[in-house]
Parts: C-alpha cells; sequence; structure tokens
C-alpha cells in the first residue's frame, strides 16, 4: 500500500468508501473529455475501485483538510518499458494547485523510491490545463503525434486526435 503525503494531500490507494467522491468526478463529462473514457456509470466506477484498489500505481488525492478525494494521480508502463503519469481531478477543485502538487509527488516517488530516471506524460493538444501542468512540473514538449486515438465514437469508429508528448528526466527535476 502506498501512502505520499504533501502539504495539503494525501495521495494513496483507492478504497470501497471512496466511491461518492470518485463518481463525483468520473461522471463528470467535463472530465472525460480528453481522457480515454466516457462519463462513467456507477458499476463503472465501483468496478474501477475493485480493480485498482490494491495497485501502487493507481492512487486517489485525498484532501486532508476535508478527509475527501477530489482527484486520481498514477502512472502506467507503456509497451517500451517508459513510466507514463496521468491525472484527473474534480473541476470543482481545479485552478487550487492541487494538481500541481499531487503531479509534483508522484514524480518526486517515481524518481526517488522507485530509481525511475525518466517519467513520461501525453495529453490532447486541446487540453491546454493538461499540457500546462506537465510543464510547471517541469516536463519538456517532446513531440505532436497526430492520428492518436484513446476511444471510439458510439459507432465503434476511432476518434482521431493530436497529442503532445512531454518527457522529464531525473536530473532534470527541481527537488
Amino acid at each position: 500500500m502506498i501512502a505520499i503525503e504533501t502539504d495539503r494531500l494525501l495521495l494513496r490507494n483507492y478504497r470501497v468508501t471512496d466511491f461518492a467522491d470518485i463518481f463525483n468526478y468520473f461522471s463528470d463529462e467535463e472530465v472525460s473529455r480528453y481522457e480515454d473514457f466516457y462519463p462513467m456509470s456507477e458499476e463503472q466506477v465501483r468496478n474501477i475501485i475493485t480493480e485498482w484498489q490494491d495497485m501502487d500505481n493507481r492512487l486517489v488525492a485525498e484532501l486532508k483538510s476535508e478527509q475527501k478525494v477530489i482527484g486520481s494521480a498514477g502512472y502506467w508502463i507503456d509497451e517500451e518499458g517508459h513510466h507514463c503519469i496521468d491525472y484527473d481531478f474534480n473541476p470543482k477543485y481545479c485552478g487550487q494547485g492541487y494538481a500541481t502538487e499531487a503531479g509534483y509527488a508522484l514524480v518526486h516517488y517515481l524518481f526517488e523510491s522507485m530509481d525511475i530516471h525518466a517519467v513520461y506524460g501525453d495529453c490532447d493538444v486541446q487540453n491546454v490545463s493538461s499540457w500546462k501542468l506537465l510543464e510547471r512540473l517541469g516536463f519538456q514538449r517532446l513531440r505532436r503525434l497526430d492520428n492518436q486515438s484513446y476511444k471510439n465514437d458510439k459507432m465503434g469508429n476511432p476518434i482521431l486526435i493530436s497529442t503532445f508528448l512531454y518527457g522529464l528526466d531525473k536530473e532534470q527535476f527541481n527537488d
């Protein structure tokens, strides 16, 4: 089990008791707009929690002062073995530095506790908030990738988008 503490947040494993808070943002159209999922149903959120509760690379961001889950942060490993971060936050808590705080703590954890030497992130070029977050964390834009597909439309056809790929080396990270 993982617990990464910052001034205002606790990044930790998912819990069944987090359902209402997680459903609140994973069911939100705004949150899913740039993601590989559509607004989730209650059943989908329950399944995600069940699947992710024992995974140390899938964490919630709990606002310590309210003991409320306000977002998710985590990482995954791509086919080439690269560690890639991702994050989703409840829009009601955006613009207050929580995603930056969580992202910084996650990257620090990957570099220091897991001895990873580079971390990557990508986002839709239209998701200005996301690429600005990566840049605040010190990530460098590596390239634009066109004709990427993360989800399908209602007819099952891939939705093609352009993404920015970002990278951050351990030596560049301002600890």
